[in-house]
């Protein structure tokens, strides 16, 4: 079981993706667990999650997939379980925002953002479920010493 969890090949393409992934989420994260980089902090983000009919333990999954699972895929450690739970953040994130269509607002036009963004984090998220985190990742190390 831990063999398969850990399991990866040492492919550069996967490094690319899960370090992508990891530093596009871990700003998000960091918003919500912190406050940091013009976010709200943990409480301030519960609150709206709440607000918005979330219950607060999705809310504190959140904010968990998007700080330590981004941190996780940056350091190449759980992350399967890392990608499978920011996956299934930005499809929630997806849902949520789907009454702003499938763009970004670029120029200020719409009522938010489109799910564009979300959709592609969700497809890195769902290559690195499948594949694991390639190549220099502590992941692969992990599972070199369990063969």
């Amino acid at each position: 079981m831990l063999e398969k969890f850990f399991s990866t090949e040492p492919n550069f393409i996967l490094t690319v993706a899960r370090v992508t992934l990891g530093l596009v989420m871990i700003p998000h994260g960091f918003q919500k667990l912190f406050g940091w980089l013009g976010g709200y902090g943990w409480s301030a983000t519960l609150g709206f999650f709440s607000s918005q009919g979330i219950p607060v333990i999705l809310g504190i999954l959140v904010i968990l997939a998007e700080s330590f699972g981004a941190l996780g895929l940056i350091l190449g450690l759980f992350t399967k379980l890392s990608a499978f739970g920011i996956g299934l953040t930005m499809l929630g994130a997806a849902i949520f925002q789907r009454q702003n269509g499938f763009f970004m607002n670029w120029f200020g036009s719409q009522s938010g953002e489109g799910i564009e963004y979300h959709i592609l984090a969700m497809g890195l998220a769902f290559v690195l479920l499948i594949a694991g985190g390639g190549a220099f990742s502590l992941d692969w190390l992990i599972s070199q010493k369990l063969k």
